[in-house]
């Protein structure tokens, strides 16, 4: 039942924004009375709040996959991997955390950990954990001798992300073929995957 909800909470929150949905829509969604919503939820806050969580596990399993596979394949083929899936998240992230920017009562509730509490393996600090674990899968590589010791990991892994997300958000705003034609960054975003990782670490690969 709790997943139902959170899939019609997603779904709802896609298609009318964060501040327009309604619980109302979202019980309509998920087949089940409004009322129902908070034997699951503590609030209207912490639904929402644990939606945005379950979109961020595709990236979460992304990261473990790339955690996996330091000393395997190649570097750069494994950060173009995840690159492209971060394209993608971002872009499905992205209407649903904009409003979020802009309501403090959710903003407070996520850094509180608050889908943590509602079972979610999400932290307070989780968007920043992405930096982390990306780090630390270059920091892997550093020490198999296949990255360049003298490259900061961290900067490098907010680069590559920061790429990722400004690349999602390009293509929702103005479009992704404006994005080509105009910017030429390519649309698909594996093969943007790919050429963003051979610009960001030419030279740092062994």
């Amino acid at each position: 039942m709790r997943e139902r909800i959170l899939t019609a909470a997603i779904d709802v929150i896609k298609q009318r924004g964060m501040t327009a949905a309604t619980t109302k829509e979202i019980a309509r969604a998920a087949g089940v009375s409004e009322g129902s919503l908070y034997n699951h939820f503590e609030n209207k806050t912490a639904l929402f709040g644990s939606a945005l969580a379950e979109v961020a596990g595709s990236m979460r399993a992304a990261m473990a996959e790339l955690a996996g596979s330091a000393g395997k394949g190649t570097v750069h083929d494994n950060l173009a991997r995840l690159a492209g899936i971060a394209v993608r998240f971002y872009g499905e992230l992205l209407p649903m955390t904009g409003p979020v920017l802009g309501e403090p009562e959710i903003l407070a509730w996520l850094r509180a950990g608050g889908p943590a509490k509602e079972g979610s393996p999400l932290p307070a600090a989780g968007p920043v954990l992405g930096i982390v674990g990306l780090a630390g899968y270059l920091e892997a590589e550093q020490a198999g001798g296949r990255l360049a010791p003298d490259v900061n990991p961290y900067p490098l892994a907010a680069a590559l992300l920061g790429a990722c997300l400004q690349q999602a958000f390009l293509a929702r705003l103005s479009g992704a073929e404006t994005v080509e034609n105009i910017a030429h960054l390519p649309a698909d975003p594996d093969e943007y995957g790919r050429e963003i990782v051979t610009t960001l670490l030419s030279g740092h690969i062994r």
